[in-house]
């Protein structure tokens, strides 16, 4: 509350604050990530109580999936393994968060690096550096080989909508009524 005199002077100041209270216990959290990082039944025996169709359905986001767990389980280091879950991510099956909760795993980490020798040494075609050679032979790996990296319009985009006074393609039926409407003097 903020009390004023006449001449515009702050006389008294009392300012209420307010703390951030977090929504979950990070000490838990992070003992359960630890636990199930050394302890491969663990996981499984966490992940497994997702299992039952019936009563946790997929697609499901965080909220839905600790709200089943809490009640099927006491166990406070499973309930926090899913309290490390991403709030922002509709996990669309089972497989979805046990890779979630195992994207942190040291072991995991290093089993899907790069080694040094393969950087320095990669066993994939480099493109060539030289203004001489043809697109295709700087990026193709073989010259019957066809670039895919663009968009490919197929044959009947301009066919799926034709003016049956004029027999003029069209990609869109939006485009071929405004049409059809300027030719019946509509528009």
């Amino acid at each position: 509350m903020v009390e004023r005199q006449a001449e515009d002077t702050i006389e008294n100041i009392d300012i209420d604050s307010s703390t951030h209270k977090p929504a979950y216990n990070t000490r838990a959290i992070n003992h359960a990530l630890t636990r199930a990082n050394k302890d491969q039944k663990f996981l499984d025996s966490a992940i497994k109580l997702l299992d039952n169709k019936q009563q946790m359905q997929f697609p499901a986001i965080k909220e839905e999936i600790l709200d089943y767990i809490s009640r099927v389980s006491n166990d406070t280091d499973v309930i926090s393994l899913f309290q490390s879950l991403d709030g922002y991510i509709r996990f669309k099956d089972v497989y979805h968060v046990r890779k979630a909760l195992e994207e942190n795993n040291p072991v995991n980490k290093t089993k899907y690096q790069i080694t040094d020798s393969t950087r320095k040494n990669p066993d994939v075609r480099t493109r060539d550096i030289t203004i001489d050679s043809s697109t295709k032979e700087k990026e193709a790996v073989n010259l019957d080989e066809e670039r895919k990296d663009y968009p490919e319009v197929t044959p009947t985009a301009m066919s799926n909508y034709i003016c049956d006074m004029c027999g003029k393609p069209f990609q869109t039926r939006d485009d071929l009524v405004h049409h059809q409407n300027f030719e019946k003097g509509k528009a």
